[in-house]
C-alpha cells in the first residue's frame, strides 16, 4: 500500500512536468481585467405627435396707464354781484294821476244760449294803466249797438240783463277798480245774428272813452271769440 502511494505520486509528477514543457512555446494572452463601469443610460427622445389642435385667439390684455397731469391752483376771482331791486316802482307825474285809462285785457267773448238765434251775452275783462286813478264802477257806462238796433246804455248792477252789467274779480262782485286789478264785465244783449258787427263804448266817470268793435262769427257756437 505504501509502495502504491509513491508510484501514483511519481506518475503525477511526470505528467505535470510534461505538460509544463509542452506549454513553454505557446504565448499566453493575458485576460483583460473586468472593470465595473456603469455606462450612461440614454433617455429616449420623446416622440413628437402631429396633432391638429384648435388655436384660440389670444385674450386681449388691458393695459392701464397712469398719467400724471399737473393741476393748477384755483385762482381767486372777485366777481361783482349786482343786487336786484326789491321792488319795482313806477314813477307817475301829476297829470297821469288825474287821468283814468281803462284798457281791454284778453279776448272779447260772445256766448249763445241758443246758437241758432245768435249771440245773447257779451263778456270781457278790463284793467287800468299803472298810473291811473282807481275808478268807481257804479259810475261806469257801457253803450252797445249794432247796425240793425238802436244804442243801448248799460249801468253797473248786481244782476245781469240787457240794461245792466255785472263787475266781478274772480267770483267776488266789486264796485271799484284799482291799478293792477282785473275786473270781468258781463251783460246780455238782444240776440245778434252771424256776421253782424257790434260796437261797444266804455265810458268811465273820468278819463277817456274806450270804443271798440267786434263781429259775430259766420257760424255761431255756444262760446265764440269775437274779432
Amino acid at each position: 500500500m505504501k509502495y502504491l502511494f509513491f508510484i501514483v505520486l511519481l506518475v503525477t509528477g511526470l505528467i505535470t512536468a510534461g505538460c509544463m514543457s509542452g506549454n513553454q512555446n505557446t504565448p499566453v494572452t493575458p485576460t483583460p481585467p473586468i472593470v465595473n463601469v456603469n455606462p450612461p443610460i440614454a433617455t429616449p427622445a420623446p416622440q413628437i405627435m402631429n396633432v391638429n389642435l384648435p388655436i384660440e385667439a389670444p385674450t386681449p390684455q388691458i393695459v392701464y396707464v397712469t398719467v400724471t397731469v399737473p393741476v393748477l391752483a384755483p385762482t381767486s376771482v372777485t366777481v361783482p354781484v349786482l343786487t336786484a331791486p326789491t321792488s319795482v316802482e313806477t314813477v307817475c307825474n301829476t297829470s297821469e294821476h288825474l287821468t283814468t285809462n281803462i284798457r281791454m285785457i284778453g279776448n272779447v267773448y260772445g256766448l249763445a244760449s241758443a246758437p241758432a238765434d245768435g249771440i245773447d251775452e257779451i263778456r270781457f275783462t278790463l284793467g287800468l294803466a299803472p298810473c291811473s286813478s282807481a275808478i268807481d264802477l257804479t259810475q261806469l257806462q257801457i253803450v252797445f249797438s249794432t247796425p240793425n238796433a238802436p244804442n243801448v246804455t248799460l249801468t253797473q248792477s248786481t244782476r245781469t240783463s240787457t240794461g245792466f252789467f255785472t263787475t266781478k274779480i274772480g267770483t267776488t262782485k266789486v264796485t271799484s277798480l284799482a291799478p293792477g286789478e282785473k275786473v270781468e264785465i258781463t251783460f246780455f244783449v238782444t240776440p245778434v245774428p252771424a256776421n253782424t258787427r257790434m260796437n261797444i263804448e266804455l265810458k268811465p266817470p273820468v278819463g277817456a272813452v274806450l270804443p271798440f268793435s267786434k263781429t259775430a262769427p259766420a257760424k255761431i257756437a255756444a262760446t265764440n271769440v269775437l274779432y
